[in-house]
């Protein structure tokens, strides 16, 4: 899953001497939810749209409707803009993308090459994309979770019997957050179970212990054990 195959490669910037009444007009006929801010072809700030919702005045002032774009354009892009920038290099994971964005409390992230210069833009909206494709989810398959103990053979086991039931594996995703020490959580998302295998594989998986969740999307049937 590397960036480079998810993030966007048209990317919109803005000069640090522009202004907001600038960059509002970009945010309204682009569909962005950033800008990187440029000095002489380098990266020096970064622009929200929530950015200049904050820097732009509300509905309830009592300025004239006409007067706003005045003021607006009296704004450089260099006041308002975050920095340092956070990014991430070209060759680095969605994984390590969203890990970023989730420490630094953002929801994105301008993609540079060795050189320094911006290759993309991968955004929270292409990690989710991204999660989503990878788990199969749109493709209305079935899902088992399980509290699992972490040792040898205990994944392979459950996937021995999801292929006896004619079952095709999509992915499989293991949790350790909020987990007793020695076990762990994990996602089977599989293709091709029909109703009745389904139920079947349900009632084995319950009664052996340790299934947490299980769900056929095709059915629309969800159980939370």
């Amino acid at each position: 899953m590397l960036i480079k195959e998810w993030m966007s490669r048209s990317v919109v910037t803005i000069n640090h001497e522009d202004t907001l009444y600038d960059a509002s007009k970009l945010f309204q006929t682009m569909v962005i939810s950033m800008l990187p801010v440029m000095e002489n072809g380098v990266l020096v700030g970064i622009l929200t749209d929530g950015d200049v919702k904050k820097a732009t005045p509300s509905d309830a002032t009592t300025l004239d409707k006409f007067e706003i774009p005045g003021l607006m354009d009296a704004v450089k892009i260099k006041s308002v803009m975050s920095k340092p920038v956070v990014t991430i290099e070209l060759d680095h994971t969605v994984d390590e993308a969203a890990v970023i964005m989730l420490k630094n409390g953002i929801s994105g992230l301008p993609v540079l090459n060795r050189t320094g210069r911006i290759e993309g833009i991968i955004t929270k909206s292409d990690i989710f994309r991204c999660f989503v494709s990878f788990t199969g989810v749109s493709k209305e398959g079935q899902i088992f979770a399980f509290r699992l103990h972490d040792r040898l053979g205990t994944i392979q086991s459950i996937i021995d019997i999801i292929r006896e039931s004619s079952g095709r594996l999509c992915s499989i995703m293991t949790s350790y957050d909020d987990v007793e020490e020695g076990g762990r959580t994990v996602f089977f998302h599989t293709f091709d179970i029909d109703s009745a295998h389904f139920d079947s594989l349900v009632e084995r998986f319950h009664g052996t212990g340790g299934l947490l969740y299980a769900a056929d999307l095709s059915q629309g049937f969800r159980k939370i054990f």
